[in-house]
C-alpha cells in the first residue's frame, strides 16, 4: 500500500496531504508509517547565510519536519569543488543551527569518500532514519539540471521533492525531468504523485537577495557582511579572516 493509498483509507483528503501548509498530526504518523518526517536541505554553505537558513525554516514549517539536515556538500558533481575548507565551512554551519530547534548540521558528504551525489545521501538519511521518503528541497536553479544529475530517475523514486521558488514566480515542474519520468507522475492538487509514492511540488518561500559569493565578496574586501550571516559566523568570519586571507 502506498502513502496516500494509506491516509485516503483513513480518510484524509489528497488536498490535503502534499501542499504547502502543515498535514494534521493524525495523518502524519501515518504517512511516513510512524517515523520522523526528515527533511534534506543541501549545499556548499560557503558561508551559509541568512537566506538559507529562511529557507530552511519556511521548508520545516509547511511540510511539518521534525528535522531537516543541512548537509555540507564535499564534492560537488556540477560545479567546482569550494576553496574553502570543509572544516571551516562545516564549523559556521554548525553556529548557525545552533540554537535552531529542527535545523541540524550533517557532515554526512564529507565522511563518504568521491563526488557527493544525492541519490547516495537520500538513501543514508533512509537508512539511518528508517524514512521511506524523506523531503528535499532544491532551488530552482538546481532542480533545472536534474535531468544531468547521477540517477535522477531513482532520486524522483525515492525523495519528495520540494522546488523552493520565491512570491511570484510559477514554475513548471514536470519541464526538468529527465526523459520518461513525466509519465511517471499523476497530477494532484498542489503536488504531483510519482508511481513509487514520491511527490513533486513547488513551496514559495520569502525572498531573500543574498548569496555566499556576495557575503564572500563583501568580506574579502574588508565590507560588513553584519545581518547578511548569523551573527555568530560574522564573528567567526572577522576573527579567524577565512576570506579577507585569501583577497
Amino acid at each position: 500500500m502506498t502513502i496516500v493509498s494509506e491516509l485516503r483509507s483513513v480518510g484524509v483528503a489528497e488536498k490535503d496531504l502534499f501542499f504547502d501548509t502543515p498535514i494534521p498530526c493524525a495523518a502524519h504518523s501515518l504517512s511516513d508509517g510512524g517515523l520522523m518526517r526528515i527533511g534534506i536541505f543541501g549545499g556548499t554553505f560557503d558561508p551559509v547565510h541568512l537566506g538559507h537558513l529562511r529557507a530552511a525554516e519556511e521548508f520545516a514549517e509547511a511540510l511539518d519536519l521534525a528535522r531537516v539536515l543541512m548537509v555540507l556538500s564535499a564534492a560537488p558533481p556540477h560545479r567546482e569543488a569550494p576553496s574553502t575548507p570543509p572544516e571551516d565551512r562545516l564549523h559556521m554551519l554548525r553556529l548557525a543551527v545552533d540554537d535552531a530547534p529542527r535545523l541540524e548540521a550533517s557532515d554526512m558528504e564529507l565522511k563518504r569518500e568521491g563526488p557527493s551525489y544525492t541519490l547516495d545521501t537520500i538513501r543514508q538519511v533512509r537508512a539511518e532514519t528508517g524514512s521511506p521518503f524523506p523531503f528535499l528541497a532544491l532551488g530552482m536553479d538546481a532542480f533545472e539540471e536534474i535531468a544531468t544529475w547521477h540517477q535522477p530517475a531513482e532520486v524522483l523514486e525515492e525523495a519528495h521533492l520540494v522546488i523552493l521558488t520565491r512570491p511570484g514566480y510559477r514554475a513548471d515542474l514536470l519541464a526538468p525531468l529527465p526523459e520518461g519520468s513525466p509519465a511517471m507522475y499523476t497530477s494532484g492538487e498542489g503536488m504531483f504523485l510519482h508511481r513509487s509514492g514520491a511527490t513533486l511540488r513547488e513551496l514559495k518561500v520569502t525572498a531573500m537577495d543574498i548569496s555566499s559569493s556576495q557575503v564572500r565578496r563583501l568580506a574579502g574586501g574588508g565590507r560588513s557582511i553584519r545581518y547578511l550571516v548569523p551573527d555568530t559566523v560574522f564573528q567567526y568570519i572577522q576573527q579567524s579572516g577565512i576570506y579577507t586571507r585569501r583577497s
